[in-house]
């Protein structure tokens, strides 16, 4: 049921994919779930399952279980290219959303969540980073999976160092950004 949109940031690169449940109430406030379509290296055996498809797959996979709702918000799901070369797609979206003055309240980044860690603890957990002006959606996001019981172990907490992923991008701009890896 989504209209999906390709977000042509640069003719180089494939472009970023959008696609939106519109508020109900606010529409003019955004939340954004966001993960990178690329991987590396271009040629021989990548990563890709770890880095990005299940990223990728997060996002499709919310917008699949969020579809039959309606919300107070928009809620807006990002697949964007150009991270392994430098967090270009995102940052192209970032910069082209402050510029149109885009009210993006909270942007949850997942880079990697399939990856399998090292085995401590077992099974994995999911790490949600957060800079000072994103606390409140990390915290936030560790609250919400234990409150409705996912099952998910998430240890949330502040790294505003970690800058190699998207959410990075969000944050050069001002907004609210959480990666979960």
């Amino acid at each position: 049921g989504y209209a999906p949109q390709f977000d042509n940031w640069n003719a180089s690169y494939a472009p970023n994919v959008v696609a939106e449940i519109a508020g109900a109430i606010k529409p003019e406030r955004i939340y954004i779930l966001v993960g990178h379509l690329d991987d590396l290296p271009s040629s021989g055996v990548a990563p890709g399952a770890d880095d990005n498809g299940s990223g990728t797959v997060t996002v499709l996979e919310g917008a699949r279980a969020l579809a039959c709702h309606s919300y107070r918000n928009t809620v807006r799901f990002l697949n964007v290219t150009g991270e392994e070369q430098g967090l270009f797609g995102s940052d192209a979206y970032a910069t082209a959303a402050r510029q149109r003055g885009d009210d993006i309240r909270g942007v949850l980044n997942f880079d990697m969540p399939g990856w399998e860690g090292d085995g401590i603890p077992n099974p994995e957990n999911l790490d949600v980073s957060y800079n000072s002006f994103s606390q409140w959606l990390g915290e936030l996001f560790a609250q919400n999976a234990t409150t409705y019981g996912t099952g998910l172990v998430v240890d949330a907490f502040s790294c505003p160092s970690l800058t190699a992923s998207d959410h990075a991008s969000f944050w050069d701009q001002g907004y609210p950004a959480i990666i979960g890896i």
